[in-house]
This record gives structure tokens, sequence and C-alpha cells, in this order.
């Protein structure tokens, strides 16, 4: 049989075939020690071959994964020298963010943004929480999303809470399969149940100690917004760390740095310290400084 994985807990799947019906399933155990560099062989939005499980039946047995069409990875937080596939086939990928209540770091989002980049899936950044934003604040959202859409990067203000916005994000996620993720607290669990008719996501209110979201969502999930617009649900995470990216690779992952890298003195120039770079010279011009010092961070983590 085949079908697609819908939920992944890390050890059991749910599968729903294209009859819609549910299967609970394991991976068999040779494919797991096989797959020795990625830190879950299998994620949400997999399609599959499996069989029911003669040793113990009502339960079923994953034999092959399909051939993704694309997929998202970040490096796997417990084993450094692995990577952790967040989702596979998606059309596209979308950050949910915050200015405060918490504050989603800037550097997060341009690593989420490169890993994006670099492996073809179109992303997007959402900010929600639009509604508790003072003037100044607003000012400031703005700009960044003029900045990210400038540079190619669709990015759109929201407020989950109070439905601001809700029609245009549906319009951008019709008919296809959309990956949500983001710091906790940001507020995805809330943007999915304004969304989905089967969510009924966990919501909690930030921390007023840490300032922080409390983890709700513990694992990847696929949600249906009509039959053919679906949403991947994940986790709460506080860092990306990019995975299989080259150190001298990571110029080529800013838009905004491609169509001047060639104008530099030396081909392999990393646009630090060496002499007639022509990005440093563009810095608070067409490049944001913000995202240049990201950028450097980056490097420096190499």
């Amino acid at each position: 049989m085949i079908g697609s994985i819908i939920k992944s807990t890390g050890s059991w799947y749910l599968i729903r075939n294209d009859k819609g019906e549910i299967f609970n399933s394991k991976l068999r155990g040779k494919f797991k020690i096989s797959n020795h560099n990625l830190s879950n062989p299998i994620a949400t939005g997999d399609e599959v071959e499996f069989d029911e499980d003669k040793n113990n039946l009502g339960n079923y047995i994953i034999n092959k994964i399909l051939p993704r069409n694309n997929y998202l990875i970040r490096k796997s937080i417990k084993k450094k020298n692995n990577g952790h596939i967040i989702a596979s086939n998606i059309n596209q990928a979308i950050i949910i963010s915050s200015l405060k209540n918490p504050f989603t770091k800037s550097g997060f989002i341009d690593r989420f943004l490169i890993s994006c980049f670099a492996y073809r899936i179109p992303a997007l950044v959402i900010y929600n929480k639009k509604d508790i934003l003072n003037k100044k604040e607003k000012n400031r959202l703005n700009q960044e999303i003029d900045y990210y859409k400038k540079i190619g990067f669709n990015s759109l203000s929201i407020s989950a809470k109070f439905d601001k916005k809700i029609k245009k994000l549906k319009s951008i996620l019709k008919n296809k399969t959309s990956l949500f993720i983001g710091n906790s607290g940001v507020g995805k669990s809330t943007l999915i149940n304004r969304l989905s008719y089967n969510a009924n996501q966990k919501t909690s209110e930030i921390s007023k100690k840490s300032n922080k979201g409390k983890h709700r969502t513990t694992f990847s999930q696929i949600f249906d917004i009509d039959k053919k617009t679906k949403i991947i649900d994940t986790p709460g995470i506080k860092t990306f760390e990019l995975f299989d990216i080259e150190k001298n690779q990571i110029k080529n992952y800013f838009p905004e740095f491609i169509k001047i890298n060639d104008k530099c003195k030396f081909n392999n120039c990393l646009h630090i310290n060496e002499p007639s770079c022509e990005i440093k010279k563009e810095i608070d011009k067409s490049i944001w400084r913000r995202r240049y010092n990201n950028y450097l961070s980056i490097i420096r983590d190499f």
C-alpha cells in the first residue's frame, strides 16, 4: 500500500492513503540503521510504501520511502553531525514570527531563508501579533516587510487573534502544502486553529518571567484547510542551524548579494576583510546592515 505521513512522533507514524483511511505504523528497523546521517530518516509529508505487521495485527510497517520532491532540513540538536528533516514534499515554507511577546531574532529568520533558498523552496515571512504593536513598532515592521519583499521573499503582517489579514494568508496557502515553522509562542497554533477545520491545537499565554512561549506542539502534523490545501505544523524551535551547506556557499543564498558578488576584486571574496569588496560598499544602500551582520554571524559559526 501507498500513503502519506500525516503525523510523526519519532517512533510511530500516522499514514493516510488516497481514500482518507488512517494507519498506525512503525519504521522497519533495518531502514533506520541505513539512514545513519539523519536523526529522523522519515518525516511528515513523505510518501511511503507500507504493509500490515503480521506479528502485531492492526499496526503497519513502513518498508520504503518514495522519492521526495523536496525537503527542508536543519542540523539536529541532539546529534550535531546529523541532519533533521523538518518536512518533505512541500510547496512553500512559512516562518511565523513576531516583533515582541516573544521577539523573533532576525538571525533565526535569515538562517531559515538561507535553507529555503538552498533547497529551492519558496519561502514567506509572516509577522503575527500586529495588534499589540505601537506606531513606532508598526513602522519598523513595515520597513522589514518592504525589505524582504524587495529581495524576493513575500512577507505579510497579520493578527491571528483578531483575524486580521487571515483571508489574504488563505489565498497564499490555497491549493498548496505549506510548512509552518517558528519559535514557541509566536502564535502558530492559534493561527492554525483559525485556518483549519480539523485542528484543535493547544495554545498558551507568554511567560511573564521569560517573555517566551511554552512548548505546546510536540509533533509535526498535517492539518487540512480543504482537500487541496494543507499545513504541516511543527514544534516550536529556538534555533535554526544550517546543515549540509558549505561556508563559501553562504553568500550565494543572500539574493541581494548575488547581483554584486561578481563585481568584487577576488572571485573567492567572502565579503569580510577582503579589499575592493563591492558587498561592503553597498551596506546601508542596497544591502540592509542587519542582514549583513547576520551573514557575518553565520560565517563565524563555521
